[in-house]
């Protein structure tokens, strides 16, 4: 179980709503209190009762003051993981950690170090040794395995205590006509596997034509816009984008260990703004374009659309350096605006769009009905003392493969967004930091800073 501290809240003179955090602590179930963050929501009309004027178009002011829970700023990454890994794991084994027994498989990008461990020879035994530690064999455990073990006791139990004489006939069937039916079941199994993979697979190229746009077009930027006002807005926007992205497309923006509700925690709502505007705020941290920031807050808070504000605010930044930019080198930056667009439309089909749910419901009550059935066609060949393991193990392998797709199925509760994000971020900032201009002029090459 784990204990939760008493909880601090922050208010003010201002009917503004509360939020109270928490962070785990080092030890596996203990929390620890933190410096509270405070993403205040003070409402004009509450200002207006309160004595102030009504002045703006907005419903609501935010105000970012403190340090977040789940994300880690940049300017601690040096003395703090911005991941949380399983340290539970033997044999060298990585993963994000996972909040409890129904959480998927979640693991980062893989170095060189992790792919000579992912083909080690030793891996079959490292993998064996983490059997029970594994996401399908926690989340099928109960009800599934539950259920299957407890048909197969029943069935044990009757044939060999009840139909002990020959005047009770025994309960089983035909282990080759079954046969036939799990070599379906398995075929199906695989397809509903390889389907969700082709999903995951597709998501992940999505992000991979997300990165190298936004490289491009902080490049293009660096080259071609030549006010600097302009070109910092533009910069920054590159950087929020994947932040956005990230946001709309996983309802918790990757902070998978946050709870949906909780006695004691303010809304899930606030609580996903605070995290959306502490990352947010890295990315204007020099006080400059807050205009941008207080838009962006206000239409994540509103339940809009996010990335298409910051497409919005990119083709606002690009007409606007018409005067200063070649005609030739806006369209080339639009049609980045272009790309960006596209990948994130078929980012939010393929969010929006399961496999056919008849197909789902369909698998899942054939996989039932073959597992309730698997211990009538085991017993006769494998006795008393085999039906409870074999069954166990080979509803395991089918329900497991199943199980895994289903997870895939969802490829942003997957894949390590967060990872991608902060790489986006580090690509523009090294080419914001890195670009020098080079003049050409009287048969040498003259260096401008």
């Amino acid at each position: 179980m784990m204990m939760l501290m008493k909880p601090t809240t922050v208010r003010s003179s201002i009917n503004k709503i509360p939020l109270v955090l928490f962070r785990r602590g080092a030890g596996k179930n203990e929390y620890s209190r933190r410096r509270c963050f405070s993403t205040t929501i003070i409402r004009l009309s509450e200002v207006a009762s309160a004595g102030g004027s009504d002045t703006g178009k907005k419903e609501y002011y935010d105000k970012t003051d403190a340090t977040p829970v789940y994300y880690v700023p940049k300017a601690e990454r040096g003395s703090r993981s911005a991941f949380e890994l399983d340290e539970n794991l033997t044999g060298g084994e990585t993963r994000l950690y996972r909040s409890g027994r129904l959480c998927p498989t979640r693991e980062l990008n893989f170095t060189p170090v992790q792919w000579a461990k992912h083909k080690s020879p030793y891996r079959h035994l490292r993998h064996i040794s983490n059997t029970f530690k594994s996401a399908p064999v926690q989340r099928l455990m109960f009800p599934d395995l539950f259920s299957i073990a407890s048909i197969a006791i029943g069935v044990t139990y009757y044939n060999e205590f009840v139909a002990c004489n020959e005047t009770v006939a025994t309960m089983s069937m035909s282990s080759t006509g079954f046969a036939g039916a799990t070599t379906a079941i398995g075929l199906l199994a695989a397809f509903r596997l390889n389907a969700c993979y082709g999903r995951y697979e597709e998501c992940r190229i999505f992000w991979g034509d997300t990165n190298n746009t936004i490289r491009d077009l902080a490049r293009q930027t660096m080259m071609w816009m030549k006010d600097e006002d302009q070109r910092s807005r533009m910069l920054k926007l590159c950087k929020a984008y994947p932040v956005t992205l990230m946001f709309h497309l996983n309802s918790k923006g990757c902070h998978h260990s946050m709870k949906n509700a909780t006695p004691v925690l303010p809304s899930f709502q606030d609580r996903v703004q605070t995290e959306f505007q502490s990352e947010l705020r890295d990315v204007y941290s020099d006080g400059k374009n807050e205009a941008d920031f207080q838009r962006l807050s206000e239409v994540k808070y509103k339940g809009g659309n996010t990335p298409l504000e910051v497409l919005t605010c990119m083709g606002e930044t690009i007409a606007g350096s018409i005067d200063t930019v070649d005609s030739i080198y806006v369209r080339e930056l639009d049609e980045q605006c272009q790309r960006l667009c596209g990948a994130f439309g078929a980012s939010e089909r393929v969010l929006r769009t399961p496999l056919p749910t008849g197909f789902t419901r369909h698998s899942s009550r054939l996989l039932t009905i073959w597992s309730s059935t698997l211990p009538f066609a085991l017993y006769p060949a494998m006795g008393p003392w085999l039906t409870l393991p074999t069954v166990l193990l080979t509803s395991y392998a089918v329900l497991g493969i199943e199980d895994i797709g289903v997870q895939l199925e969802e490829p942003f509760d997957i894949l390590p967004l967060r990872q991608y994000s902060d790489g986006m971020f580090d690509s523009i900032s090294a080419i914001e930091k890195n670009y020098t201009q080079y003049v050409i002029g009287e048969g040498e090459e003259k260096k401008e800073n």
